[in-house]
């Protein structure tokens, strides 16, 4: 960690992302020269791939950043590392991306802001060099294991109404909606994630088991027992830049379930319409959800805009999402309670 404030890590988070083209397109550029075959190989939509994984470290970068937290990053650089493994690209890309990125951002920042920087850089080198840990294996006395590789097939290979006939016949054999969400949806699309990553399915199967998945959630949020209890109202949404919203619309759905009353505006909104339906629907509890490390300083701006405008009338904010398994304190940080990063976690501090 570094020995950077809250708010100097914001600035410095907001100062990185605001070089994101500048510096990428400079990095992309450099590296075109100095392996002049890959404009043979690869032309210019190679050199927008490569632009767009240089803002995508950017991005990432920051977040570590804002988080405190080189072993995000580093967490990052592992995972690069993996997926570009598993399409024959070697771990020294990703190495050489990380040294051009010193190099460029030097002579943009200030002396401690360059260091601090730095870094988190050094250790996503090292991160590249770092063995890379296995995909996870599953219990054998998990009761839903049986129902979760079944909607998995069925999601990867594209029958959508054998992965609702699938979840529904779980239902009937009385297991709870909320085991259903975390134990078979929500891991067998993580169980995609790592699918793709490691290039054993493509970019459409990804996008297909996920689509397939959301059409299943939607499917079954009708048959769901409602509480007839009245637990106030609540807003669930993403930030701008977050585009995973699965967690979100489990989150949204469980909660109307339980006596909410729910508005769930997706992701990847401005944080100006974010604001006006919190204000619109006199919340009391925001919940803002974030997948992707590098959505941070966007959730920390959210949580300065809504203080700003509502002054005492601010509802109550919870944070939720894989983001916080990595950086933990950063609810603290911007003052908020402890984060969410599980459904069930979410069901027992908010309906108990």
């Amino acid at each position: 960690m570094t020995q950077m404030s809250v708010s100097q890590r914001f600035q410095l988070a907001q100062k990185l992302l605001s070089l994101k083209q500048k510096v990428a397109l400079a990095i992309t550029d450099e590296l075109f020269l100095h392996h002049p075959d890959w404009a043979v190989s690869y032309g210019e939509s190679g050199h927008e791939a490569s632009m767009a994984d240089a803002c995508f470290h950017m991005e990432f970068l920051a977040g570590a950043v804002e988080a405190d937290s080189p072993e995000a990053f580093a967490d990052y650089a592992r995972w690069r590392v993996r997926m570009l493994g598993a399409r024959g690209i070697g771990k020294h890309t990703l190495e050489e991306d990380f040294a051009q990125f010193d190099k460029h951002l030097s002579a943009a920042l200030e002396p401690a802001e360059r260091n601090a920087v730095s870094a988190y850089l050094v250790r996503g080198q090292q991160a590249c060099t770092e063995p890379a840990s296995a995909l996870g294996a599953e219990p054998d006395d998990d009761p839903l294991r049986l129902t979760r590789k079944v909607f998995l097939s069925a999601i990867l290979s594209g029958k959508r109404l054998a992965a609702l006939g699938t979840v529904e016949e779980a239902l009937r054999s009385n297991h709870h909606h909320v085991d259903l969400y975390v134990d078979v949806i929500s891991k067998s699309l993580y169980q995609v994630g790592e699918l793709w990553e490691s290039n054993q399915i493509s970019v459409a199967q990804e996008h297909m088991a996920t689509a397939i998945a959301q059409y299943v959630i939607a499917a079954i949020y009708p048959q769901l027992a409602t509480s007839a209890d009245h637990l106030g109202k609540m807003v669930v949404t993403g930030v701008s830049g977050e585009q995973h919203q699965i967690g979100a619309n489990l989150l949204a759905d469980t909660m109307e379930a339980k006596g909410w009353t729910v508005r769930f505006l997706g992701t990847n909104l401005p944080h100006s319409s974010v604001l006006a339906t919190v204000e619109e629907a006199s919340t009391d509890v925001l919940c803002i959800s974030t997948t992707i490390l590098c959505n941070l300083p966007s959730v920390a701006e959210l949580i300065r805009l809504v203080r700003k405008k509502m002054g005492e009338q601010t509802p109550r904010i919870v944070l939720g999402g894989a983001a916080y398994r990595i950086a933990p304190q950063f609810a603290r940080e911007v003052g908020v309670e402890e984060p969410l990063t599980d459904l069930r976690q979410a069901l027992a501090v908010l309906c108990a």
